[in-house]
């Protein structure tokens, strides 16, 4: 269920869920998603049990359902199909980051990224999700949508004006177009 991961922090978040046709399936259906998830992030999230994410199951979607939403505001710069919805959006993940400061500390010549007082692990990967959206959203790498047939995903990187998150993608949507045309 897990392919896809490898994108910057807060758009493996966001695309936790998957499109299937015109349907979004939901991929954080349990604590133990979330916890798997979490596992898989590995180095960039804490570790959470199980039972704790799936008593704020509706907590983390809703943070992630705000991180699409400032990630599909940035990838439409004009943002005006979700201007509604980007101000509460943003106020979710401004109040995440603020809940748990990640700071940037050295650790002899290393500098790395962790929270300002201990944290429960939950909070804490709340935190760090909302402060790389922030950066994401903040910086000069380039983020897309794939809307290619049954795909749905945020991707970052490579060059600006790209349309699809991989080949595979881009060859059904020029298929599915195709097909379109001379139906």
């Amino acid at each position: 269920m897990w392919e896809w991961l490898g994108e910057p922090l807060a758009v493996d978040f966001a695309n936790t869920t998957k499109r299937r046709g015109a349907e979004a399936r939901e991929c954080l259906r349990s604590g133990a998603d979330v916890a798997e998830w979490a596992r898989l992030q590995a180095g960039r999230v804490p570790r959470v049990a199980a039972a704790d994410a799936h008593a704020r199951l509706g907590e983390l979607i809703a943070l992630r359902d705000a991180v699409a939403t400032v990630l599909r505001a940035r990838v439409d710069a004009r943002g005006r199909s979700i201007a509604r919805d980007l101000a509460a959006a943003t106020a979710r993940v401004n109040a995440a980051a603020r809940a748990v400061p990640i700071v940037a500390q050295l650790r002899g010549a290393a500098v790395v990224a962790e929270p300002a007082a201990a944290a429960d692990p939950l909070d804490e990967l709340l935190a760090r999700v909302a402060a790389a959206t922030i950066e994401l959203v903040g910086g000069d790498d380039f983020v897309g949508f794939c809307d290619a047939p049954s795909c749905g995903q945020f991707f970052a990187g490579g060059r600006a004006g790209r349309l699809w998150c991989s080949d595979a993608c881009g060859t059904r949507a020029r298929v599915a177009r195709h097909a379109h045309r001379h139906a």
